[in-house]
């Protein structure tokens, strides 16, 4: 058996670090990576960044949680809750009626600022986990989606502390490569992307200009469809390629609060429905029919968005 990157990965950004641990422990190439693992969700030996001591007890509650979260799997509300503590205590908050995210968006987002770092809290996907930045340039880029064309401003995010919960639990190897904001801005990670390629044309600027698009129309479309709708418009625009493939290792139904993962499984259950099978293999699928399907799937969902 030879290890599979795509299997690895889909555990990783479906938050089932279970499975990513128990998969890497197979491969003895891999026992170092195995026994980092072990290091810090075994045996807590967390992280410290380039940041003060102040800042690196903020980011060692955070690695808590993720500890909680994913490896111990305690449930999501009891390990935000467990989190909001932690953070309570470390701020000498002693109002139990202040909600976590009130505490990311007032103290934290000051605490890191007033030592030169950009901090935006909240969820992704289900999740908490802050993403931490020193540097952003400011361009703008003509986008193309099937309903036109539509010019962007793009926030270029460069020197990263950390970029939220699915770069944690890689180690760093992938992560979110950027996001639409409710202000209708495109905030991309710079390091994370070829600006020659079709990587960062597609699966960056046309992906998070439609989830512009769509918060524009409706501001308060639910993660699922958004990510349905922005995973399609990738399928239809990759002409380079297959990525069916890894939506395919992603897709997951179990867990209705990640959003990516359940718009893969929505996206590999209509490419079943519309090829007549009740599974589907991504592999044997060209790209241009990959691409027909896939802009028939988004014109379903715009009929439905629209009702």
């Amino acid at each position: 058996m030879h290890f599979n990157s795509d299997i690895y990965y889909g555990n990783i950004i479906k938050g089932d670090l279970r499975s990513a641990i128990s998969y890497v422990k197979q491969f003895p190439e891999l026992t170092n990576l195995y026994n980092r693992f072990m290091d810090v969700y075994e045996h807590e030996q967390y992280m410290t960044y380039e940041v003060d001591a102040e800042l690196n007890s903020i980011l060692t509650a955070y690695q808590q949680y993720y500890r909680d979260a994913f490896y111990l799997c305690i449930g999501q509300e009891q390990a935000a809750n467990k989190l909001r503590d932690r953070l309570a205590v470390l701020l000498g908050i002693k109002d139990n009626s202040i909600a976590l995210c009130d505490m990311e968006q007032n103290q934290l987002v000051k605490l890191f600022m007033n030592c030169g770092l950009h901090f935006m809290g909240g969820k992704s996907s289900g999740y908490y986990g802050p993403y931490i930045w020193r540097i952003t340039e400011t361009v703008s880029y003509d986008v193309e989606l099937p309903d036109g064309i539509q010019n962007y401003t793009v926030k270029l995010l460069d020197g990263f502390v950390t970029r939220s919960w699915i770069d944690y639990l890689s180690f760093g190897e992938i992560g979110p490569g950027g996001w639409a904001d409710g202000d209708g801005y495109i905030n991309c990670v710079k390091s994370a992307w070829d600006f020659e390629s079709e990587s960062f044309r597609v699966s960056l600027l046309k992906h998070e200009a439609q989830h512009a698009r769509d918060l524009a129309m409706n501001k308060d479309m639910s993660s699922e469809d958004l990510e349905y709708r922005a995973k399609l418009v990738e399928l239809i625009y990759s002409s380079e390629r297959n990525l069916l493939l890894g939506f395919a290792q992603e897709a997951d139904n179990s867990n209705k609060s990640n959003g990516h993962a359940m718009a893969a499984y929505r996206i590999v259950k209509g490419f079943a429905d519309a090829l007549g099978m009740d599974t589907v293999s991504p592999g044997g699928i060209s790209v241009e029919y990959i691409q027909a399907i896939a802009g028939m799937l988004f014109e379903k969902s715009e009929i439905e968005v629209e009702r």
